[in-house]
């Protein structure tokens, strides 16, 4: 992480250096000539200047965001803050010391936690608190906001919105959580009932009523209609195609778009009530198989802090809700046509009243003995849906199968699980068979070619 170190004396300069923390890459800031000669000796990058000028911070500042860590006496602290601010008004700013002299963004960091490693997560927690500044300062002229999630959201979807519109202090007219589809799997639908949020599908064209748009755990290339301005889009997923809107923050290495998201209510003291923590819990959950996939150190912080908020009554009766006869059958069916070939499962599923039963059955079939990967197929309303996943030490599976399926239909995913979707017309014009053996076949045939190297 680039920053920068904002310090009248060597003192910090000594103490960073005890405690040699390679993951962040400061320049200095000093005022006698001789420590920087001495910064740079030892390899360090600094600048030499007056604290509280102007000049010194236009050479500092690239992007104007880096975050800042001022350690100047109390009695020059708000003297060298206002030179950083009329340089770079949005930079995150900590301050050392037990308390700072002006509101947010700063944070204050108390000397004595520089022994306990807490300077990187004070610089980070300032950049996640100056960027929700900017994110509330962009949204705040817009009397309707609309929330929108891909077109069957899943629980970290919802729960991302849930968080956004409390972020944003909005109430249910001011800001509207909707998709363009419906929310099909059971889990999910349990999910919106017992924690009471509204959900509402809109029409494409209902874009046009809103002040302003957001898009969470999406973005405007997942959609087939064109959505027009966007003003802010926070996902998790790899960005396949550059987004486009005023305020963008995409991780694809995290395990989920509510880890994001808690993060944010985090740093701006938002407090999270017990509804909202369930809620980005089972997000958190749903999307990282409970911390078993695609899961980051950042996620496993999110998780630990609303665990101890949520309630674990309400989750438990999302988690486990009615499972209809039509499933059963579905699955049974699937189990009767499983194929393992080359430590690969694969089941063709047939008809299928919803996609996410494909994505359960992926999950589900990966256990089973010499399975390396699982790939399961199905169709519905007009769509073959392809789910993969793999046991997360072997080729990427979001790679495998925009090699097997890419050019017929929207692919892509994570290293551990993907997923492809193709318009049966789109299968049939590509001169692929529609029988559902032959179709199974052919699914078999081109992710094991894919998974080889190529399709020949």
């Amino acid at each position: 992480m680039r920053c920068l170190f904002v310090c009248a004396d060597d003192f910090l300069w000594r103490l960073a250096g005890d405690l040699g923390d390679a993951r962040l890459a400061p320049l200095w800031l000093v005022e006698p000539p001789g420590l920087r000669a001495r910064i740079h000796e030892r390899g360090g990058e600094a600048l030499a200047g007056r604290l509280d000028r102007e000049a010194l911070y236009r050479r500092a500042f690239r992007s104007g965001h880096e975050p800042v860590l001022v350690a100047v006496d109390r009695a020059r602290q708000a003297r060298v803050i206002a030179a950083i601010r009329r340089v770079a008004p949005t930079a995150p700013l900590v301050v050392l010391g037990d308390s700072a002299t002006e509101a947010e963004p700063l944070v204050a960091l108390p000397p004595a936690a520089l022994a306990t490693g807490a300077l990187e997560a004070a610089l980070e927690r300032a950049t996640t608190r100056a960027r929700v500044q900017r994110l509330r300062a962009h949204f705040a002229p817009a009397e309707r906001v609309l929330i929108l999630m891909q077109d069957d959201p899943d629980p970290d979807a919802i729960a991302s919105a849930l968080a956004l519109k409390t972020l944003l202090g909005r109430s249910k007219s001011a800001a509207t959580i909707a998709t363009f589809g419906t929310i099909t799997r059971p889990e999910n639908r349990a999910m919106t009932r017992i924690l009471d949020i509204d959900v509402q599908q809109v029409k494409p064209r209902a874009i046009e009523e809103y002040d302003m748009v957001a898009l969470v755990d999406a973005q405007p290339a997942f959609f087939e209609e064109t959505l027009g301005e966007i003003d802010l889009v926070i996902d998790h997923h790899p960005e396949e195609t550059p987004v486009r809107a005023h305020l963008k923050d995409i991780r694809p290495s995290y395990g989920a778009t509510a880890t994001i998201l808690t993060e944010y209510l985090r740093a701006a003291d938002v407090k999270i009530r017990e509804r909202l923590a369930t809620a980005l819990l089972y997000g958190i959950k749903a999307d990282t198989q409970h911390l078993e996939r695609g899961t980051t150190r950042r996620d496993m912080e999110a998780f630990a802090f609303v665990h101890a908020l949520a309630n674990h009554n309400a989750l438990r009766r999302i988690e486990r809700p009615d499972l209809p006869d039509a499933a059963l059958d579905v699955l049974a069916r699937g189990l009767e046509r499983r194929r393992l070939v080359a430590s690969v499962m694969f089941v063709h599923l047939g008809a299928v009243a919803y996609p996410e039963l494909v994505a359960q059955f992926a999950d589900f079939l990966l256990q089973v003995e010499g399975a390396e990967w699982s790939v399961v197929s199905g169709r519905v309303n007009g769509e073959l849906h392809v789910s993969v996943r793999n046991v997360g030490y072997i080729r990427g599976a979001g790679d495998v199968v925009r090699e097997a399926f890419g050019e017929l239909g929207g692919a892509g995913g994570h290293r551990s699980m993907a997923k492809a979707v193709v318009r049966l017309r789109d299968w049939r014009a590509a001169g692929l068979p529609i029988g559902e053996r032959e179709m199974g076949e052919a699914i078999t045939s081109r992710f094991l070619a894919a998974l080889r190297g190529g399709r020949g």
